[in-house]
């Protein structure tokens, strides 16, 4: 009978030390992910060039905002919620404002650059009869990487925080503001590209 009995524990010791190994290397394991999750998390934290946290400010939005339409060449309504998983970066301006004149080519060279990131230049014109003054602006400034957009009676550019012109919103790819950048901005800086990037364009898994 006690040589069954230790038989018996003879059996069952080697299977607790298995099953408590097993836990140990399961354990391992996961911490080895979790630790190589985090430090993927802060390789990718982004550093805001400084001339862009200079004009940076935080977002604004008023009720109605993301269902408020602005508008493209053909007319057709467009709204914020319906850009949602592209990443846009949201111009405003006017051909009589000189400042925003100014950037329009760094502008126009940034759309080029962003193209096949998921991000996207929208210069969306605050100007009375758009349709008769910005297709001659672009063709007089060779600006052809720029769709023709418009912001009637500055409906949206109220909605979400446009206080003056030139301001840029910028509008990552999950549907939310990440801000307002107030004044001009020298948009085609690798820096700035690689940041504004990395903020707006939809996540890969």
């Amino acid at each position: 009978m006690d040589r069954m009995k230790s038989q018996s524990n003879k059996a069952v010791y080697p299977t607790k030390a298995l099953a408590l190994l097993r836990f140990c290397v399961i354990g391992l394991c996961a911490i080895v992910m979790i630790s190589g999750r985090v430090a993927s998390v802060e390789a990718q934290e982004l550093e805001i060039p400084q001339e862009l946290a200079h004009k940076m400010r935080p977002a604004v939005t008023k009720d109605g905002a993301f269902d408020t339409p602005f508008f493209n060449a053909a007319q057709e309504e467009i709204t914020l919620k319906s850009l949602k998983g592209r990443g846009v970066v949201m111009n405003f301006w006017a051909t009589w404002c000189a400042p925003c004149v100014r950037e329009m080519p760094e502008l126009n060279r940034l759309a080029k650059i962003l193209e096949g990131t998921g991000v996207e230049v929208m210069a969306i014109s605050a100007d009375r009869k758009p349709l008769k003054k910005i297709k001659p602006f672009y063709e007089a400034n060779n600006l052809n990487n720029l769709d023709i957009y418009y912001d009637e009676r500055s409906q949206l550019s109220r909605k979400i925080g446009v206080e003056g012109l030139p301001t840029t919103v910028l509008l990552g790819a999950n549907g939310e503001i990440a801000g307002r950048v107030m004044g001009v901005l020298e948009w085609d800086d690798p820096e700035i590209v690689k940041y504004i990037t990395q903020l707006l364009a939809p996540q890969t898994q």
